[in-house]
């Protein structure tokens, strides 16, 4: 493609083997779709994926990481895994963001009161080293917005969002982004189309999550951030806006959470 866009892709696994495997025809074929920066999340299987994430973040100049532990495997952060991201990831230049981290109500992979406990203490190690939180949420609307307001929490994105319309107006007022994936791209998302359109163009940001959830027209393939220009798309048109200029704006958005001048 030969066009100017700009377009950030705020959350996706590069580490994941499906990705990592081929990654720089993946950073090629996103270059070429006008995706300019990338987060590549560091919070699966326990511990390991920080350090992938980081390696990847420091061989590409245009790609940053966040350091973290998913809620599925919240019960692995013991005190010593969260030191080790606390002390060894947190601070470091690469490392735009802490997370991802959260409530998944969906699969319970951790007891929930774990989850909660955990999500807490990112919160706080967030606030400390003054970064943004990247929060998973599935099946989990009123207890993550009752810990974020219990933490009095206010700077990160709500990752991969299918909340309700209450949800999003709730954590806007908290002060927090919306990242909207390539789910908003299914034929069943009316509902997620129409909070998409609503969200305040200074909150928006766009995501693949790759390698899940390929956006139409690529559903049942391996993501990828390229496909990222699908999902903005679809985003720019339920708000009646252009490609470009929707790209721009959550381009300048994730700049400005992610302190990327």
């Amino acid at each position: 493609m030969t066009d100017s866009i700009r377009l950030f892709d705020t959350h996706a696994h590069l580490d994941f083997p499906k990705l990592s495997e081929d990654i720089d025809g993946v950073i090629s074929r996103a270059a070429d779709a006008g995706v300019k920066a990338i987060v590549t999340i560091g919070a699966s299987d326990g511990l390991e994926s920080n350090y992938r994430a980081l390696e990847i973040a420091r061989r590409f100049d245009h790609i940053h990481c966040t350091a973290g532990i998913h809620p599925h495997d919240a019960h692995l952060c013991d005190d010593e895994a969260f030191a080790i991201i606390a002390d060894e990831f947190a601070e470091l230049p690469e490392v735009v963001a802490i997370g991802e981290t959260g409530l998944d109500y969906h699969y319970d992979n951790s007891p929930r009161q774990v989850q909660k406990d955990v999500f807490r203490r990112f919160l706080r190690l967030a606030k400390e080293v003054d970064k943004p939180i990247v929060i998973h949420s599935r099946d989990a609307d009123a207890d993550t917005v009752d810990v974020l307001r219990d933490e009095e929490s206010n700077q990160g994105i709500l990752h991969c969002f299918t909340g309700s319309a209450e949800m999003a107006n709730q954590v806007l007022e908290l002060g927090f982004y919306i990242s909207f994936s390539g789910i908003v791209t299914f034929g069943s998302a009316d509902k997620l189309r129409s909070i998409a359109a609503e969200v305040p163009a200074d909150r928006l940001l766009v995501e693949t999550d790759s390698p899940f959830l390929a956006p139409s027209p690529n559903r049942g393939k391996t993501n990828e951030p390229a496909f990222v220009r699908h999902t903005a798309a679809a985003i720019a048109e339920v708000r009646g806006e252009s490609l470009e200029e929707l790209a721009e704006q959550t381009f300048e958005n994730a700049c400005r959470l992610y302190d990327l001048g």
